[in-house]
């Protein structure tokens, strides 16, 4: 594993470190990172108006957070997924639903099947594709009718004493890091990455607010899972977990995270 200690905060060397850290830890993924709420996927399917058995594109699938819920609904799937670890466990998570396919290799890599799927859908894994591969490259892989779903789990961070100190231990020991930005700015931001790419729009945007508890144990697993984190230098980043944990113990050995997942739905543009 590489780190990132050197690395420029912007450049496209921190991007392939980030990118890439997912698959060394593809199992404890699958353990600690969260999936999305089931109406989310009820509502891509009614306003995607994908027919019963239609064919989705994923890109990104992880480790089948998103790929599970629709699979059960009974669509044909194509996952391609970059990690070769993660796309072994999505495998192997998929392996009741024979219309599932992983495919092993990078997005930008693959060669576009065009207009042949009814939705081309990335959960948490969009960003990782260079803006002007991602956008028309999904246009040309969807059928005239098709939509683009994009999903995301973001974080409500509340304004208490717990997140105060949390942020606290982030500025005293990871200044360059911060806690993620409020819910509302990243979706008006994505809303418009999505209408100025050109081939998508108008954008539908659902929100389903959800929260869970985390003991010190799982809040650390799944921070180890955060490429922003991973990539730390091991001293800082054991600097780091040793304080949260102990921020976590010291407030009865829990806290409540809120997130508000979010779905952009965007039909293809008629040329």
């Amino acid at each position: 594993m590489m780190y990132a200690a050197h690395v420029p905060k912007k450049s496209a060397a921190r991007t392939v470190l980030r990118k890439r850290s997912f698959d060394v830890v593809a199992r404890l993924y699958d353990r600690t990172r969260p999936g999305y709420p089931e109406p989310l996927f009820d509502d891509v399917v009614r306003l995607s108006r994908i027919p019963e058995g239609g064919r989705i594109l994923e890109i990104g699938p992880g480790t089948g957070q998103a790929t599970l819920p629709l699979a059960r609904r009974g669509f044909s799937i194509l996952g391609i997924e970059l990690g070769a670890s993660m796309a072994r466990v999505c495998r192997r998570n998929c392996r009741e639903f024979p219309k599932v396919e992983i495919r092993n290799t990078a997005f930008e890599d693959w060669e576009v099947e065009p207009e042949s799927f009814g939705v081309v859908l990335a959960a948490t894994a969009f960003h990782w594709i260079p803006y002007k591969v991602a956008y028309p490259c999904c246009a040309k892989a969807l059928k005239p009718t098709g939509s683009l779903a994009l999903l995301w789990n973001f974080v409500d961070i509340p304004d208490d004493k717990f997140f105060n100190d949390l942020r606290a231990i982030y500025h005293r020991i990871a200044p360059h890091m911060r806690l993620s930005l409020p819910p509302e700015l990243r979706i008006e931001r994505q809303r418009k990455k999505i209408v100025n790419s050109g081939p998508f729009g108008p954008v539908t945007i659902c929100r389903y607010p959800w929260e869970s508890e985390y003991g010190a144990d799982d809040y650390i697993g799944l921070l180890k899972t955060m490429s922003d984190h991973a990539i730390l230098a091991p001293a800082i980043r054991n600097s780091l977990f040793r304080a949260i944990r102990r921020l976590i113990n010291d407030n009865g050995g829990s806290f409540i995270r809120p997130v508000v997942a979010v779905l952009f739905l965007a039909p293809k543009r008629s040329r």
